[in-house]
């Protein structure tokens, strides 16, 4: 089964247990067991980064839309941001990395990365982003 979308869901939780049942029964993990392999914080109230196994989840195994966002200049990419995205995003996404420098980022909500896009800039879409 391919899912076309990812319902949502901020519960990171609910939202773990809603991906597990688009898998097929037989590459289904515990929620217990997928929790910290798809997520960076894993707090009830952590926000929705994604690890790179769980960005490949979505990617690859489940086929779910994302839109990538180049990051031009990484030391504007500060933990100011980090922590932003962690707070505010209500949609899972994904920071690429390379080297320790951050080069991209995945977003898997199609509503924010319109807005995202449409600001042109994603620390000034984080300081104007209230859900």
């Amino acid at each position: 089964m391919v899912a076309k979308f990812i319902p949502k869901i901020r519960d990171k939780r609910r939202l773990t247990e809603e991906l597990i049942n688009l898998l097929p029964n037989e590459q289904r993990p515990t929620v217990d067991t997928a929790l910290p392999i798809w997520w960076h914080n894993l707090r009830k109230t952590g926000g929705l980064r994604l690890t790179d196994q769980g960005c490949n989840l979505l990617v690859n195994q489940l086929d779910v839309k994302y839109y990538e966002f180049n990051i031009d200049d990484p030391t504007e990419f500060t933990q100011h941001t980090i922590l932003d995205l962690d707070r505010k995003m209500q949609m899972p996404y994904y920071i690429h990395v390379v080297k320790g420098i951050p080069k991209k980022i995945i977003l898997f909500g199609s509503q924010e990365a319109v807005v995202v896009h449409l600001y042109g800039n994603l620390q000034q879409f984080l300081d104007n982003y209230d859900p």
